[in-house]
């Protein structure tokens, strides 16, 4: 895998998926990036108050409080120096997109695109004017 940029983006993880989570962490740190990793919505939260990530990778499905709620909260306690916030998901239904879009996310992945995509997808969108 090359290097995607000579810039370092920060990205912040949130899966409660062990082996999902690690995976991601090996691809983002593969192009440089560096990579901090929680395992749900009110420990990204803490996590985010301490400091702020350039990209946070939200997964929909968790315990306790779910990634589209997690975003919502994020965009209400950032509205200074907003992430750029992707959620993925395995259920790609165009309602559910909407869900996620309407809740603030800026990228919505479903979980078929490739892991090793996921860096190039966002650096684009990072790069693009707004």
């Amino acid at each position: 895998m090359r290097v995607l940029c000579a810039m370092t983006y920060s990205v912040l993880i949130v899966d409660d998926n062990l082996s999902l989570a690690n995976l991601y962490q090996i691809v983002f740190e593969r192009v440089g990036w560096s990579v901090r990793r929680v395992s749900g919505g009110q420990e990204a939260l803490d996590s985010i108050a301490r400091e702020v990530p350039d990209v946070i990778l939200l997964d929909v499905m968790m315990p306790e409080m779910d990634g589209i709620e997690a975003c919502r909260r994020i965009r209400h306690a950032q509205p200074e120096r907003p992430p750029c916030i992707v959620i993925y998901t395995a259920n790609n239904r165009p309602e559910v997109r909407e869900t996620i879009l309407a809740a603030g996310a800026d990228l919505f992945f479903s979980k078929n695109l490739s892991v090793f995509d996921l860096p190039s997808h966002i650096l684009s969108h990072l790069s693009s004017p707004a």
